[in-house]
């Protein structure tokens, strides 16, 4: 399907003007002010006097039912891209969410399951028409709960019940496809009603938690004041408008105009915008706007977690909870070099386009991707071919399990480094494959194969931010350091949320301001998160 211009919500060019919106007009007046005020015990930050002020346009919500009638659904779009269509409506987009189906279900249900999970007991069956699961609900007794949704397909399916004030909950009870059982997403915890994790508590309500994801074109239409929810969307699961943008136009003219050419509706995207489309739901991020339109920029509406003081990544940017994949692939060096989402995976099924080595062999050989370095997997990772340590994605792309069943891979692309498991407990794949083997053998089989190339960049950055974190003066040298030397936005913006502990000092506070001037967003944004409130509590 082609991408397609809105035809009656905003111009992206002020739905745009969310940004400043981010990075706080109120925070941004305060340093200026402060910047030109005469302090004894700083050093003058930059300032660009030359550079007018962007004009500020509030943002406005689209209206939701016009926004919603651009949407043509996907059912318009198989006529025409019949072989994209298909392989898109068996994909993990395509039973994202869905009403409960006797095809797909009925073998979870039928016959009626019992499992122990903790000091629970839960049953799944069906009852007549419907499928139910009998488990404790919000007063702590157990009774049934009718299947209204699905959510999920492979390699796992969560069911969303009703519960009050609009809300729909993820239950607990999950069904594993491939092994045919039942299991509980929160594997030996033993959440209780009344707890927020619970299933029947704010951390599982679909509304909030699941839906913009799952969902095409959401609104969660909470109302505070009666702590309730009207929630609606353009179209049940992720849908060709999802990724697309709302077609409807596109739909009509192509109709009215069988076998032309000239359709005004489509327009061609950038590299860029096809991956932050992906980002919308491949990150851990918070919402600003709650209404991210594919084809628009990523930063204007999310606000993106990465690397940062907190334990989220681990100091080489590993994942650690459940982080998804942008942020990781904006760290590595595989997205600063210009590969994105679509050269890997196929945009309708969004498997992988080949099979293991043969899809990295298709950028690391002689001729490949521009500055790719050729690489002969046998010599490169000392493991015989065929086997599975001579697979790139188990030394680059380690999988760490998430939701008991979910085995994800990192798109990091880091190098594995024992001697940082050593010294901070970073994972490492030779550990994570071996481990009948001890962290010293590790570092011993790297030193004797790889040498002082070893001693590279990343592990000193590695070992920065983690010092860093433990508030050591040598952390902090070695983010200004990094500040000054990497390339990479994604580190930049991890150095400057990570120097916030140290922004009372002079050098500190020219290092992070300097990077308001930086040209990608996350890092601008990341160092207007760091002044603003330093400013506010009278840190600076």
């Amino acid at each position: 399907m082609s991408k397609s211009k809105p035809s009656a919500a905003p111009p992206a060019a002020s739905r745009s003007s969310a940004l400043p919106l981010l990075l706080g007009i109120a925070g941004f007046i305060a340093l200026v002010v402060w910047l030109l005020l005469p302090q004894a015990d700083h050093i003058p930050l930059p300032v660009s006097p030359s550079t007018p002020a962007a004009k500020i346009t509030p943002y406005v919500m689209p209206e939701e039912k016009a926004a919603f009638a651009q949407y043509a659904g996907d059912a318009s779009c198989a006529g025409c891209h019949a072989a994209e269509h298909a392989k898109w409506k068996s994909s993990n987009h395509g039973l994202a969410e869905r009403l409960p189906d006797p095809a797909l279900d009925l073998a979870a249900f039928d016959p009626a399951q019992t499992f122990q999970h903790g000091s629970q007991t839960t049953e799944v069956r069906k009852n007549g028409d419907f499928f139910e699961i009998l488990s404790l609900g919000f007063d702590g007794r157990r009774e049934p709960w009718k299947v209204e949704r699905v959510i999920g397909h492979d390699p796992l399916r969560q069911f969303l019940v009703h519960g009050t004030s609009g809300r729909l909950h993820a239950m607990e009870a999950c069904f594993d496809p491939h092994k045919g059982d039942w299991f509980n997403v929160y594997g030996d915890e033993d959440r209780k009603p009344g707890e927020w994790g619970h299933w029947t508590g704010r951390g599982m309500v679909w509304n909030q938690m699941c839906a913009s994801c799952h969902n095409t074109r959401l609104r969660k239409n909470y109302d505070p004041a009666t702590d309730s929810y009207r929630t609606s969307m353009a179209q049940l699961t992720v849908s060709c408008e999802s990724c697309h943008g709302p077609m409807k136009a596109h739909d009509d003219w192509q109709r009215a105009h069988q076998g032309e050419k000239g359709d005004p509706h489509l327009v061609k995207w950038t590299r860029d915008q096809h991956i932050e489309n992906c980002a919308g739901c491949h990150a851990r991020r918070g919402e600003i706007t709650g209404d991210f339109v594919p084809g628009e920029s990523f930063w204007d509406h999310y606000l993106l977690t990465i690397t940062d003081p907190s334990d989220i990544y681990h100091p080489d940017g590993q994942i650690r909870d459940e982080n998804y994949e942008f942020a990781s692939f904006l760290s590595s060096r595989m997205h600063h070099a210009g590969v994105r989402c679509m050269d890997c995976h196929d945009m309708h099924s969004m498997r992988t386009i080949l099979p293991g080595n043969q899809l990295c062999m298709r950028c690391h050989t002689p001729g490949g991707f521009p500055n790719s370095p050729p690489i002969l997997p046998e010599v490169h990772s000392f493991h015989k071919a065929g086997s599975t340590g001579n697979q790139c994605v188990n030394c680059h792309m380690s999988q760490t399990t998430y939701m008991q069943r979910d085995p994800r891979h990192d798109h990091g692309f880091v190098i594995p480094d024992p001697l940082l498991t050593k010294e901070h407990g970073v994972p490492n794949a030779c550990n994570k494959c071996h481990q009948d083997q001890t962290v010293d053998w590790a570092i011993a089989a790297v030193d004797q194969w790889y040498g002082p190339k070893m001693e590279r960049h990343t592990r000193k950055r590695a070992f920065a931010m983690a010092e860093a974190r433990q508030g050591k003066a040598s952390g902090r040298d070695g983010l200004l350091a990094l500040l000054q030397s990497d390339e990479i936005p994604h580190w930049k913006a991890s150095a400057t949320l990570t120097l916030d502990r140290w922004i009372s000092e002079p050098r500190v506070q020219e290092a992070v301001a300097a990077q308001l001037d930086h040209p990608h967003p996350l890092v601008r944004q990341s160092a207007a998160r760091v002044l603003e409130p330093a400013l506010a509590d009278g840190r600076i």
